[in-house]
């Protein structure tokens, strides 16, 4: 009897979803309708709540829909964002079930929904996602899993980054460390005792270990102390008067990444003199030179376009004295090729491993040749595809025109990178 009662108050449900304008938009076969549908829910955001289980079901026979098809269309990520406006407890409770998902886009979404709108409900089942080999395996979906922590504003959030942090390296162990360094009371909600708390637990991390016997080091030259120098400017910059501490860089861009891929562009056009040599040289010389100051720890790739793209290696390797020697030696022998695909290069960057954290590319000049060709559509595809994978592309010009200078800012901006115009 119970089971009887179950089916026909689904029956009645399915009956009522059926009446509904909303719903018969959402779970229409044209994903024009699909869109257009959820384009008027938004225009009409102050009735959304009368919809909540309308918009609930969809999602769910959308989520259900992707999972079979293996495909994620435009007007599922659409409806899971407007859904994510729905504070309830029910929409939490959905996109926390989505984290398991056998689809890999749709954790990744939900995770990023379930930050962005400050589901804090579901900081706990968040945490879990760490065990995942996804987690080990790729810098996206780290990155993407912490960046929803940051956006929280919750003392338990605060609490599991500051756990994590020593765990981290390269480019996240730097974004963490200076997110938990701007953390305000604010990130607490407001409980300044476990903001002050925490603050000091923080500071305590960071004094150094008082050693017993030993002479002690002059002052201002203690040791862990970063000694501070004025490096001459190679590069245009807003701030190249600053004084910079003695990091690594690459055309000014400092470098905080573990794993990275050098991507130079060797067209025609670099055989043109600039600054008493060739385009390519000096960018030769740069590329020889920081590949010499990379640690041994680190790991990197070359990367090479003009018409056809092509790489020094066909993995990530460590910068050990071997594999800079093998590189340095490859570089020198580099020539002059043909036309500039860029759009070939960035999407194969953004395939060839997963746990690449940073590209840098440097060209003189904008794409001539390959599947895009238009600077505009080139961002568009790259940055799109890039919108889950969260790769960190720093650009660099050389005797670039002002289009194709907008061009490489954008791209840089666009992923949370830097432009830097050689000179």
């Amino acid at each position: 009897m119970p089971q009887q009662n179950s089916d026909a108050d689904t029956a009645a449900q399915n009956r009522q979803l059926r009446k509904s304008a909303v719903y018969r938009g959402l779970m229409s076969s044209s994903e024009q309708t699909r869109q257009r549908t959820i384009l008027n829910c938004k225009r009409q955001s102050i009735h959304l709540s009368a919809e909540l289980n309308v918009l609930l079901a969809a999602s769910r026979n959308q989520i259900k829909q992707a999972e079979d098809e293996n495909n994620i269309r435009t007007s599922t990520s659409q409806l899971l964002y407007l859904l994510g406006t729905l504070h309830e407890p029910e929409v939490e409770a959905l996109f926390i079930d989505t984290l398991e998902s056998p689809l890999l886009g749709l954790r990744l979404m939900s995770t990023d929904i379930l930050g962005q709108f400050q589901f804090r409900g579901a900081i706990d089942s968040l945490k879990k996602q760490v065990s995942y080999p996804e987690y080990k395996e790729m810098y996206g979906y780290r990155f993407n899993l912490l960046r929803a922590f940051t956006r929280m504003q919750h003392p338990d959030a605060v609490d599991f980054l500051s756990s994590i942090h020593p765990t981290l390296d390269g480019q996240l162990h730097y974004l963490i460390g200076s997110y938990l360094e701007s953390v305000s009371v604010a990130d607490f909600m407001g409980d300044e005792q476990r903001f002050l708390a925490w603050k000091a637990r923080e500071e305590s991390k960071k004094q150094p270990k008082k050693k017993d016997d030993g002479p002690k080091e002059a002052d201002g030259d203690e040791k862990g102390d970063e000694k501070i120098v004025f490096k001459p400017a190679g590069y245009e910059s807003e701030s190249m008067n600053r004084i910079k501490f003695a990091e690594q860089q690459y055309y000014g861009i400092d470098i905080h990444s573990k794993r990275m891929m050098f991507i130079i562009d060797h067209s025609g056009s670099m055989e043109d003199y600039w600054g008493g040599m060739s385009r390519l040289a000096r960018a030769k010389l740069e590329l020889i030179k920081v590949i010499r100051e990379l640690p041994e720890e680190t790991e990197f790739a070359i990367m090479f376009y003009e018409t056809n793209v092509r790489v020094w290696r066909k993995a990530l390797v460590f910068a050990n004295e071997e594999n800079k020697l093998e590189a340095i030696n490859f570089i020198r022998k580099l020539g002059y090729g043909d036309r500039t695909n860029t759009h070939r290069a960035l999407l194969r960057s953004l395939v060839f491993d997963q746990d690449l954290e940073t590209v840098f590319l440097l060209t003189d000049g904008r794409p001539t040749i390959g599947e895009i060709v238009q600077p505009e559509k080139i961002l568009a595809d790259i940055l799109g595809r890039n919108r889950f994978r969260h790769l960190n592309f720093n650009t660099i010009g050389i005797a670039v025109n002002p289009s194709t200078e907008a061009f490489l800012k954008q791209l840089a901006e666009g992923s949370g990178g830097e432009y830097r115009r050689a000179l």
